[in-house]
């Protein structure tokens, strides 16, 4: 009876997820407090699963879309929805199939759990906020330099 009833919240977790989005931009939800352990776990899969093999962070676009800040323009519920079923998001996302017209290659399905892709999810969070706070000390450095905006 237990194991039915977490099936069945997972089950309706998955499928609430595959439902979001639409033609407009998402906003993201509350920051959830960075995890390192998970977003090392996040890194590791970028590896593993090949997501490399498309995907950079920071380094530009290659097949598909350079994931440098994708947590800042993405919402949660988009990115894991996006990593754990692909080809559902192409048939019922807007955004998912504009970014098909622009990069002309599907995304495959790697078969990555709900937990992975939240551990995706740690590992971009946590490049974004690396990122920002790199942006955030070039710019005092400038302040201290004199040197104008």
């Amino acid at each position: 009876m237990s194991f039915a009833r977490g099936f069945v919240g997972v089950l309706v977790s998955v499928l609430w997820l595959l439902g979001c989005g639409g033609g407009e931009q998402e906003t993201r939800p509350a920051q959830i407090e960075a995890d390192p352990a998970l977003a090392e776990q996040g890194e590791s899969l970028m590896q593993s699963k090949g997501c490399v093999a498309c995907h950079t962070m920071g380094g530009g676009r290659l097949v598909g879309p350079d994931l440098a800040a994708v947590a800042e323009r993405r919402s949660d519920e988009f990115i894991v929805a996006m990593i754990v079923n692909p080809d559902s998001m192409l048939r019922n996302n807007d955004t998912a199939r504009q970014m098909l017209a622009e990069y002309f290659t599907p995304m495959p399905n790697q078969a990555v759990t709900l937990a992975e892709a939240e551990a995706l999810l740690a590992y971009f969070r946590q490049e974004g906020e690396e990122e920002e706070e790199e942006e955030g000390e070039e710019e005092e450095e400038k302040d201290e330099a004199g040197v104008e905006r």
